[in-house]
Parts: structure tokens; sequence; C-alpha cells
């Protein structure tokens, strides 16, 4: 019996399934799955990923995109829905966007809950080069994820629908690559080449792969919603993904590397329910009728640089050099070189959690701030998904801020004093007294708490109740951001100072401390929560917080919260 198929026993005998679910995860154990485990028949599909090696050295050429865009438009006109299309490469650089006649020009905001973001009108192209950049942020030489990926990962349950169960494993990283962020990268900077309205879980996003590598993505949009796969047992139809793959004919993402051959606690991760056609006779780019929002361009090289740390071999952008924090009694060079040294080195050893082929070593972004969420350095070890490099410095910024003496200060300054006296109801007072990881900060921030209960819940106190919680409005993640900033690309994403590109609410991160006292934290963001957060404890070795300090000390509602989780047997060697 597969690993699936024991899970699946597993939740039968202890949990409460929809039946439409459990007709779902019936079909996965029986392979009858023909959506994305069906046969593509693309003659130029590769069956498996390049070297890890190539992840930065191939690129998509300006007359790949437009091959992309006019594949994606042919079959959009013979399904007779006109959309918007965008190709970027795989740092998010925009390389192509194009309207076709009759498409819509905006799409809502359709999430389920209240407030927040729900029932805005956003620009098509801007939810258009969202779902390519989440596609290209979360695909690696060892996954391919897609917006539907994304979207089974960040709701309020894992799998979604089926209750009793916690949060998605990347739940709240959604408000993430913001254009906003102060965390840029060379040649990619955020203002462009990060995500106009963060990472996506609406249907249309597919990675794009040339030769087994990962290159870029695609999104479409047209059917005038921003939304999420809030039921995915029915195995919908998406126009928008349908024509997002035949997009990706001849790029397509190796079949061995698909989320759909990916096990998350045993749970196969959704990739698409459509292909690329067998033959596709698309009609020439300069044919086609619509807008060129912007013309297609090559990718421009990346900016990151190889070096080594701690004797793992990754890469830095030269625009993030190690630092000094300028406070006194703050980081040295030495210091946050040994903090990402000890990372990188655990990294290499820690089995990956999302990546094929099974026993390879988590590939991840490690982030060091001071106590001003300052960054004192950022290290990528090789092939990292992209959306790392940003959500690493949020993880790090948000156990840091937590732990500061005057977070409660700042929170009220900044409008958010309903927060603070939700956590001082259950008596937890933000005043430097609790080393909260951000594990304990997500835990809080669920709508159900404590997560997975089935019944006598309440949300927690940093999250919005249900019925207004929506992955468009959160909580504290939510409000905390600097709207107009967030829409004008300005930074920072956030009105609250110290969270400059965001609060994150996922886990993956542990203040630092040097002999009892609070001097700053390590984010951590790749392959896996649980190995995100083995990866930053150990890289926290020699600063590790006071044990009578750190939030597994503390009790909300009769729930201890917690402060890390390894993984089973996490380590390769």
């Amino acid at each position: 019996m597969s690993n699936l198929c024991l899970k699946v026993k597993e939740i039968v005998t202890h949990r409460t399934i929809r039946r439409s679910w459990l007709r779902c995860l019936a079909l996965l154990c029986c392979g009858a799955v023909v959506s994305a485990c069906g046969s593509e028949g693309g003659v130029k599909e590769p069956t498996g990923a390049a070297p890890e090696s190539t992840s930065s050295a191939v690129h998509l050429t300006a007359g790949e995109v437009q091959t992309i865009i006019a594949q994606a438009a042919t079959h959009a006109q013979a399904v007779g829905l006109p959309v918007t299309i965008a190709v970027v490469d795989h740092e998010g650089t925009v390389l192509g966007q194009f309207r076709m006649t009759g498409a819509s020009t905006t799409a809502t905001v359709r999430g389920g809950g209240s407030g927040g973001l729900e029932g805005q009108a956003v620009p098509s192209e801007l939810a258009a080069i969202s779902k390519a950049g989440t596609a290209a942020f979360f695909s690696t030489q060892g996954n391919a994820f897609s917006t539907r990926s994304a979207s089974f990962i960040v709701q309020q349950h894992f799998p979604p629908q089926v209750n009793p169960s916690p949060a998605g494993p990347l739940f709240g990283v959604q408000f993430s690559q913001l254009r906003c962020s102060d965390v840029s990268r060379t040649n990619h900077p955020a203002n462009a080449a990060n995500l106009p309205l963060g990472l996506s879980g609406d249907l249309g996003g597919l990675p794009l792969y040339k030769n087994g590598t990962a290159v870029g993505g695609i999104g479409v949009e047209g059917d005038g919603f921003y939304a999420a796969d809030l039921d995915p047992s029915d195995f919908d139809q998406s126009s928008e993904e349908i024509i997002a793959a035949a997009g990706t004919f001849g790029f397509s993402a190796p079949r061995n590397i698909r989320g759909d051959k990916i096990l998350i606690d045993g749970i196969t991760i959704p990739f698409s329910n459509a292909e690329s056609p067998a033959n596709l006779n698309s009609v020439s780019y300069g044919s086609l009728a619509g807008t060129e929002i912007q013309a297609p361009t090559p990718s421009p090289p990346t900016g990151f640089t190889p070096t080594t740390i701690g004797g793992v071999n990754g890469t830095i952008d030269p625009a993030i050099t190690i630092i000094p924090s300028p406070d006194p009694g703050g980081l040295t060079v030495p210091e946050v070189t040994q903090v990402l040294a000890q990372a990188a080195v655990q990294a290499n050893r820690t089995r990956a959690a999302i990546r094929n082929p099974i026993g390879t070593p988590a590939r991840v972004s490690i982030t060091v701030v001071d106590t001003a969420g300052r960054i004192l350095g950022i290290f990528r070890t090789t092939d990292a998904p992209l959306f790392g490099f940003d959500v690493s410095a949020q993880k790090a910024r948000s156990a840091n801020f937590f732990t500061r003496t005057d977070a409660a200060a700042r929170l009220t300054s900044a409008g958010m004093g309903a927060y603070v006296t939700a956590l001082a109801n259950e008596g937890l007072t933000l005043n430097g007294s609790t080393a909260f990881s951000d594990r304990a900060i997500g835990f809080m921030s669920q709508p159900i708490y404590p997560p997975g209960a089935s019944s006598s819940f309440v949300f927690g106190p940093l999250s919005k109740p249900l019925g207004q919680w929506s992955i468009f409005n959160t909580g504290l993640q939510f409000d905390a951001l600097n709207i107009p900033n967030v829409l004008s690309a300005t930074s920072p994403c956030s009105s609250v100072a110290g969270l400059q590109n965001g609060l994150q609410i996922f886990p993956g991160s542990v203040p630092l401390f040097r002999a009892g006292v609070h001097v700053g934290a390590i984010g951590v963001s790749g392959d896996g929560v649980d190995q995100d957060d083995i990866i930053a404890a150990m890289g926290s070795a020699g600063f590790e917080a006071p044990a009578g300090l750190r939030s597994d000390s503390r009790t909300v509602r009769g729930v201890r919260l917690p402060y890390v989780v390894f993984p089973r047997n996490p380590n390769l060697f």
C-alpha cells in the first residue's frame, strides 16, 4: 500500500470527511486521476529535471516568450475566452504581456470572506503577473508547483475542507513577494520583479521549463475573478488553467517533479487539472488581435553570485553583503557568518520535504536580522525556491519583532492595539518577556484555535473570525500592511516599524540571544516548514533563547504554544 493510501486509511479512521473529498482520495489511491497524472502527449515534454547547477544558467529568449503567449492566445480563442497573458522569468521579471481583444480589464477578489481585499477590483494584468510569478517562485529543479498547488497549502484546513485539520503548511505566504518589499535582488528589483498582488492561489498560473530547467511562469486571467480553489475535490476544469497549459507546450514542467508526485504529510499536492494539447497549431504572435501591454524581451541575467558559506555551495546577492548591526552590543560580522554557516550546514544534511528525488538535501534561503529588523546577511543554497528569499526575511523580522520589549507599543501606535489587547486577555504581554518563534505567531493567527479543533473553538488572538477570515483578510498580518505602499510598490510594506516587508505567519524562524540578551533573529524558508524550523534552530546554536522565555513555556486558552517542530528522522547523514 502506498504512503498516500496509508494516509487515507488514517484519515478515514480518525476524521470525518466530506464524501466528495473521500472519493477524491480514493481515486488517487486507485491511480484513476486523469487530470494532472494523465499523459500530456506533447512531443517536447521533458521527463526529468536538469541538474541543479543549470538553475541560473538557462533563460527564455524573446522569441520563446512570443511563442508561449501565442500558444496560450490561440487556445483561448478556441475555447472562447479572451484573456490577459503574462510571462515572467524565474526571478519574476515580466518578459511579456498581452491582452486579447474583449478580455476583461479587471478581476474581483473573491476568497469566501469579508473585509480586507474581498470584493476589490484589481487590474487583470496584475493578476496575471502574480499568477505567473507564483508558479515561477515556487518551482525549482526538484519541484514544480502551480497556483493550484499554492491554493492547496495556504487555506485554513489542510487538505482544504477536511475538518478537523489545522491550516496549510504555508498558511499566510500569499502576503509575500510584494513589490513594496525592501528585500530586492540585483537585475530583478523588488518594485518591478516581485508580484503586485503577492503569491496567488487563483487557477491559471503554471511554471515554465526549458530542457528540464525552471525558467519562469505563465499567468492567465480572464474569468473576472481573483480567487482560490476552495474545493479541490471537485476536479474543476478551469478555462484559465487550460489556456495556461496550452501556453506551456514545449515548456512544460518535468512530470516526475510536479506537485502530484510530491507528498506533504502523505498527501499529494495538486498541480493541474489541464494538460498541454498533444498537438498545437498556433497562430503567429504578430497576428494576435489585442493589445501588447509589454513587448516580449529576453530574461536578464541573474544577479545572484555563487559563493560558499560553511562549506555549503549557494549564492548571495552582491547588494546584500554580510554586515554588523550598528547598534551597541549588536551582532558582529563573524557572528552573523557563524549563524548563516550553521544553518547552511544543517540544510545540507536535512532531508527535503518537497523536492524529488527523495533523499535530496533541503534547499533554503537564510536571513539574519538585528533587533531593528535590519538585514545583516542572506544566503541562498543552490536552487532554493525564489519565494524563500523574501519570506526568510519576513520570518526573521516577525520573530524578532514579537520578541522586542516595545512590540506592544509599536503595534498600538500603528493602530493595531486591538491585537495587543487580545493577546493581553490571553495572558501574553508583548514586552520582551517571551521569545516568539514564527510557528507560535502563526499558531495564534489561525481562524480556528487551537488549530485543528473540531468544536468549542474561537478564532486565534491574531486572526479574523470565521466568516470574515479568508486568504485575503487574515488578521494582524493583513491589517499591518500599508495598502497604499503595497499598491504603489513603495517600501515599506508595513505600517508597523520593524516589519519592513510584512508580517509572516508560518514556521521557520527563532529569535537570537547572546548571554540572555535579545540581539536579532534568523529566518529560513525553502523545502518544507519543519525543515525550516530545524535549520533555523541549528543556525541559532550558541545564540538560543533562554528556555524560560521561549513561547513553548506559555499557554493560550490552556493550550501550550509551540516553538519549533523538527521532522522525523530529518538528517541524511
